[in-house]
């Protein structure tokens, strides 16, 4: 009913294959398909059998394979030769389908797949059996330079932001701020609405900025404003309508996103206005 964990599938592939490697004799007989049938042979959903049918069974005095087939089919198990678990896949309601190869399309696939770890092996600089180590490290060390990188980031944007907080206006005692930030992500543009808020108790912000060449509006406003029955959601969809975007959010923050990045500037000039009306 569920998906095979890696562990599962390597089970059914060992298992397979020692099957293959015992070399068994096929054991192949005409039946009745009644007979066949009602002696538990295995049938296929949407195979047409005719009335006498092809039975096959693999595996001595204890068999462990009993099915239907027309097809031909080798005289030993081990005529199959490597067998190799490709995929598996749900094929129905509790059915899985496993895919896989065997004898020569096997044999070039272990050669293609163990081609492709000798390459990453290269590019990793280390020995095969080394690759899962060395591409763990690997991807720690990423993971540690982008949090770094994140970090530095986001204290340019901090200090991009201490000079825009210059540019901060008095509208009948309410603070407004709508300030373009440079190649900040939403986290960055959040942090710096929540300073704003820290710093004016009563105030509007609208930080925005073109990160991944994408624009990315946030709006905050004061909890007391919220009161009020303002709204940051309505807020920064009147903004980002200008650049052909939308967005929401809660009452006292809300982000948008949207196409046209040049016109950032003139979005954010919507702003002040925004205040003024709601302040009568």
């Amino acid at each position: 009913p569920e998906a095979l964990t890696p562990e599962q599938s390597e089970r059914i592939e060992a298992g397979v294959n020692r099957a293959v490697y015992a070399d068994h004799r096929l054991n192949i007989k005409y039946k009745k398909l009644s007979q066949a049938i009602e002696e538990g042979a295995m049938a296929l959903f949407g195979e047409k059998y005719t009335e006498t049918v092809r039975t096959i069974t693999i595996g001595g005095e204890e068999p462990f394979s009993y099915e239907l087939c027309g097809g031909t089919h080798v005289e030993t198990t081990s005529d199959i030769g490597v067998f190799v678990l490709v995929s598996e896949s749900s094929a129905a309601a509790g059915v899985r389908r496993i895919e896989a190869v065997t004898g020569r399309e096997a044999y070039a696939l272990i050669q293609r797949r163990f081609k492709t770890l000798k390459q990453a092996a290269g590019l990793l600089e280390c020995a095969v059996d080394e690759v899962p180590e060395k591409a763990e490290k690997v991807l720690g060390d990423l993971a540690a330079s982008e949090k770094e990188n994140q970090r530095l980031r986001q204290r340019l944007v901090a200090a991009e932001f201490d000079s825009a907080l210059a540019g901060t206006v008095e509208v009948g005692g309410v603070y407004v701020l709508a300030a373009q930030l440079t190649d900040a992500d939403a986290d960055s543009l959040r942090l710096m609405s929540d300073r704003f808020r820290q710093k004016y108790p009563l105030g509007v912000v609208v930080l925005a900025s073109v990160h991944e060449g994408k624009p990315v509006i946030i709006a905050a406003l004061s909890d007391e404003l919220v009161k009020k029955g303002w709204s940051a959601g309505e807020l920064v969809k009147t903004v980002a309508q200008v650049v052909g975007g939308g967005g929401g959010g809660r009452p006292n923050l809300a982000q948008a996103g949207g196409r046209d990045a040049s016109k950032l500037g003139e979005a954010l000039q919507q702003v002040l206005p925004w205040v003024e009306a709601k302040l009568g």
